[in-house]
Protein backbone atom coordinates (compact mmCIF):
# COMPACT_ATOMS: atom_id res chain seq x y z
CA UNK A 1 0.00 0.00 0.00
CA UNK A 2 2.99 2.24 -0.13
CA UNK A 3 2.13 3.43 -3.21
CA UNK A 4 -0.79 5.80 -1.63
CA UNK A 5 1.65 7.27 0.02
CA UNK A 6 3.09 9.08 -3.07
CA UNK A 7 1.16 12.07 -3.69
CA UNK A 8 1.86 11.52 -7.83
CA UNK A 9 0.12 8.49 -8.06
CA UNK A 10 -2.86 9.30 -5.69
CA UNK A 11 -3.48 12.45 -7.65
CA UNK A 12 -3.77 10.75 -10.69
CA UNK A 13 -5.60 7.92 -9.68
CA UNK A 14 -8.32 11.02 -8.46
CA UNK A 15 -8.10 12.65 -12.17
CA UNK A 16 -8.26 9.48 -13.91
CA UNK A 17 -10.73 7.48 -12.09
CA UNK A 18 -13.30 6.48 -15.08
CA UNK A 19 -15.77 4.52 -12.70
CA UNK A 20 -17.52 6.98 -10.84
CA UNK A 21 -20.74 6.47 -12.76
CA UNK A 22 -20.01 3.15 -12.88
CA UNK A 23 -20.84 2.48 -9.25
CA UNK A 24 -23.20 4.53 -8.53
CA UNK A 25 -25.54 1.72 -8.49
CA UNK A 26 -23.95 -0.71 -6.68
CA UNK A 27 -23.36 1.62 -3.73
CA UNK A 28 -26.85 2.12 -3.40
CA UNK A 29 -28.35 -1.40 -3.58
CA UNK A 30 -25.47 -1.86 -0.73
CA UNK A 31 -26.74 0.93 1.38
CA UNK A 32 -30.39 -0.24 1.14
CA UNK A 33 -29.32 -3.68 1.93
CA UNK A 34 -28.65 -2.31 5.05
CA UNK A 35 -31.51 -0.16 5.74
CA UNK A 36 -33.71 -2.92 4.84
CA UNK A 37 -32.37 -4.79 7.82
CA UNK A 38 -30.76 -2.59 9.88
CA UNK A 39 -32.48 0.81 9.73
CA UNK A 40 -31.25 2.55 12.92
CA UNK A 41 -27.73 2.37 11.78
CA UNK A 42 -25.76 4.64 13.94
CA UNK A 43 -21.89 3.58 13.23
CA UNK A 44 -19.89 2.97 10.25
CA UNK A 45 -16.46 2.66 9.14
CA UNK A 46 -15.61 3.26 5.47
CA UNK A 47 -12.17 0.88 4.79
CA UNK A 48 -9.54 2.40 2.38
CA UNK A 49 -12.48 5.24 1.20
CA UNK A 50 -10.58 7.36 -0.90
CA UNK A 51 -12.44 10.65 -1.82
CA UNK A 52 -15.39 9.11 0.46
CA UNK A 53 -17.63 8.99 -2.35
CA UNK A 54 -19.24 5.62 -0.82
CA UNK A 55 -19.43 7.02 2.70
CA UNK A 56 -21.30 9.41 1.79
CA UNK A 57 -24.08 7.13 0.15
CA UNK A 58 -24.47 5.64 3.83
CA UNK A 59 -24.17 8.93 5.82
CA UNK A 60 -27.10 10.27 3.25
CA UNK A 61 -29.53 7.27 3.68
CA UNK A 62 -28.73 7.59 7.75
CA UNK A 63 -28.97 10.94 8.93
CA UNK A 64 -28.16 10.14 12.21
CA UNK A 65 -24.82 7.82 11.55
CA UNK A 66 -21.53 8.93 12.13
CA UNK A 67 -18.84 7.77 9.97
CA UNK A 68 -15.61 6.79 10.42
CA UNK A 69 -13.47 7.46 7.31
CA UNK A 70 -9.71 5.67 6.71
CA UNK A 71 -6.42 5.68 4.06
CA UNK A 72 -3.40 5.46 3.93
CA UNK A 73 -3.23 8.72 1.57
CA UNK A 74 -3.28 11.74 2.79
CA UNK A 75 -4.18 13.08 -0.70
CA UNK A 76 -7.58 11.14 -0.24
CA UNK A 77 -7.72 12.68 2.99
CA UNK A 78 -7.86 16.34 1.56
CA UNK A 79 -10.34 14.89 -1.48
CA UNK A 80 -12.71 13.46 1.25
CA UNK A 81 -12.49 16.57 3.91
CA UNK A 82 -13.87 18.21 1.09
CA UNK A 83 -16.49 16.02 -0.44
CA UNK A 84 -17.65 14.90 2.86
CA UNK A 85 -17.56 18.28 4.40
CA UNK A 86 -21.45 19.20 4.84
CA UNK A 87 -22.02 16.15 7.55
CA UNK A 88 -19.14 18.11 9.69
CA UNK A 89 -18.51 16.59 12.49
CA UNK A 90 -20.44 13.32 11.49
CA UNK A 91 -17.15 12.16 9.85
CA UNK A 92 -13.83 10.85 11.80
CA UNK A 93 -10.51 10.83 9.79
CA UNK A 94 -8.33 8.36 10.56
CA UNK A 95 -4.71 8.04 8.25
CA UNK A 96 -4.05 4.05 8.59
CA UNK A 97 -3.48 1.44 6.36
CA UNK A 98 -6.32 -1.24 5.71
CA UNK A 99 -4.03 -4.23 6.92
CA UNK A 100 -4.79 -2.78 10.64
CA UNK A 101 -7.54 -2.43 11.84
CA UNK A 102 -6.40 -2.76 15.28
CA UNK A 103 -7.75 1.20 16.15
CA UNK A 104 -11.64 0.69 14.93
CA UNK A 105 -14.35 1.32 17.24
CA UNK A 106 -16.30 -2.16 18.35
CA UNK A 107 -19.84 -2.50 17.69
CA UNK A 108 -19.65 -1.29 14.31
CA UNK A 109 -22.98 -1.65 11.95
CA UNK A 110 -20.93 -1.34 9.18
CA UNK A 111 -17.56 -1.99 7.96
CA UNK A 112 -17.49 -0.96 4.30
CA UNK A 113 -14.74 -0.75 1.36
CA UNK A 114 -14.21 -0.24 -2.21
CA UNK A 115 -11.94 -0.78 -4.44
CA UNK A 116 -9.11 -1.44 -2.31
CA UNK A 117 -8.93 -4.97 -0.71
CA UNK A 118 -8.32 -6.37 -4.86
CA UNK A 119 -4.21 -5.09 -3.78
CA UNK A 120 -4.39 -7.90 -1.30
CA UNK A 121 -3.27 -11.48 -1.84
CA UNK A 122 -5.83 -14.27 -0.93
CA UNK A 123 -4.40 -14.67 2.99
CA UNK A 124 -4.32 -11.02 3.80
CA UNK A 125 -7.99 -10.85 2.44
CA UNK A 126 -9.13 -13.71 4.52
CA UNK A 127 -7.46 -11.48 7.52
CA UNK A 128 -8.85 -8.53 6.61
CA UNK A 129 -12.12 -9.80 6.74
CA UNK A 130 -11.47 -11.79 9.89
CA UNK A 131 -10.29 -8.65 11.61
CA UNK A 132 -13.77 -6.16 10.06
CA UNK A 133 -15.97 -9.30 11.84
CA UNK A 134 -14.51 -9.15 14.78
CA UNK A 135 -15.47 -4.92 15.44
CA UNK A 136 -18.91 -6.26 13.61
CA UNK A 137 -21.84 -5.80 16.16
CA UNK A 138 -24.00 -8.72 16.20
CA UNK A 139 -26.24 -8.05 12.83
CA UNK A 140 -23.54 -5.68 11.61
CA UNK A 141 -22.41 -5.49 7.75
CA UNK A 142 -19.86 -5.78 5.93
CA UNK A 143 -19.43 -4.90 1.98
CA UNK A 144 -16.81 -4.85 -0.25
CA UNK A 145 -17.38 -3.18 -3.94
CA UNK A 146 -14.19 -3.83 -5.55
CA UNK A 147 -12.92 -5.47 -8.53
CA UNK A 148 -12.21 -9.49 -9.28
CA UNK A 149 -9.79 -11.70 -11.17
CA UNK A 150 -10.98 -13.78 -13.36
CA UNK A 151 -9.34 -16.75 -15.27
CA UNK A 152 -7.74 -15.95 -18.67
CA UNK A 153 -10.28 -17.43 -21.11
CA UNK A 154 -13.37 -14.66 -19.17
CA UNK A 155 -10.54 -12.35 -18.49
CA UNK A 156 -9.89 -11.94 -22.15
CA UNK A 157 -13.52 -11.65 -22.68
CA UNK A 158 -13.89 -9.32 -20.33
CA UNK A 159 -11.31 -7.00 -21.76
CA UNK A 160 -12.69 -7.01 -25.25
CA UNK A 161 -16.49 -6.27 -23.90
CA UNK A 162 -14.68 -2.97 -21.27
CA UNK A 163 -13.03 -1.49 -24.22
CA UNK A 164 -15.79 -0.93 -25.83
CA UNK A 165 -17.76 0.15 -22.96
CA UNK A 166 -15.32 1.82 -20.95
CA UNK A 167 -12.77 3.69 -23.42
CA UNK A 168 -9.31 3.50 -22.21
CA UNK A 169 -7.71 6.87 -21.02
CA UNK A 170 -4.99 8.65 -23.40
CA UNK A 171 -3.21 8.92 -20.04
CA UNK A 172 -1.26 6.83 -18.16
CA UNK A 173 -1.90 5.49 -14.98
CA UNK A 174 0.94 6.29 -12.16
CA UNK A 175 -0.83 3.30 -9.92
CA UNK A 176 -0.52 -0.24 -11.74
CA UNK A 177 -1.53 -3.73 -10.87
CA UNK A 178 1.36 -5.84 -10.50
CA UNK A 179 -0.02 -9.25 -9.37
CA UNK A 180 -3.34 -11.42 -9.45
CA UNK A 181 -6.32 -10.17 -8.25
CA UNK A 182 -8.21 -11.99 -5.57
CA UNK A 183 -10.76 -14.05 -7.79
CA UNK A 184 -14.79 -14.51 -7.00
CA UNK A 185 -13.78 -17.97 -5.09
CA UNK A 186 -11.00 -16.39 -2.79
CA UNK A 187 -13.59 -13.27 -1.44
CA UNK A 188 -16.16 -15.90 -0.52
CA UNK A 189 -13.65 -18.26 1.02
CA UNK A 190 -11.83 -15.43 3.21
CA UNK A 191 -15.68 -14.47 4.07
CA UNK A 192 -16.31 -18.32 5.25
CA UNK A 193 -12.81 -18.44 6.88
CA UNK A 194 -14.03 -14.83 8.89
CA UNK A 195 -17.21 -16.81 10.17
CA UNK A 196 -19.65 -15.12 7.68
CA UNK A 197 -22.08 -17.57 6.78
CA UNK A 198 -24.87 -14.97 5.24
CA UNK A 199 -23.06 -14.36 2.08
CA UNK A 200 -24.17 -12.70 -1.24
CA UNK A 201 -22.89 -10.77 -4.22
CA UNK A 202 -26.01 -9.17 -5.36
CA UNK A 203 -24.68 -6.94 -8.16
CA UNK A 204 -21.73 -7.49 -10.09
CA UNK A 205 -20.43 -5.31 -13.60
CA UNK A 206 -17.68 -7.02 -15.57
CA UNK A 207 -14.61 -6.91 -13.54
CA UNK A 208 -16.43 -5.03 -9.90
CA UNK A 209 -18.38 -7.32 -7.85
CA UNK A 210 -20.03 -6.29 -4.84
CA UNK A 211 -20.00 -8.65 -1.79
CA UNK A 212 -22.79 -8.31 0.94
CA UNK A 213 -22.42 -10.32 4.15
CA UNK A 214 -24.21 -10.14 7.29
CA UNK A 215 -22.51 -10.93 10.62
CA UNK A 216 -24.70 -12.99 12.81
CA UNK A 217 -22.39 -12.25 16.00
Amino acid sequence: MSEWLDPNVATSWLEQDQLVGFLVLPRRIAATLVAGDRPRTKLVADIGSGPGDFLEVLLDLFPSAHGVWTDVSPVMADAARQRLARYGDRVSYRLTDMTDLANLPGDLDVVMTSRASHHLDPAQLARFYTEAAEHLAPGGWLLNLDHIGPDPVWDKRLRAVRKQLIPPSDKAGAHQHKDALPSIADHLEGLAKAGFGDVEMPWRGLYTCLFAARHDG
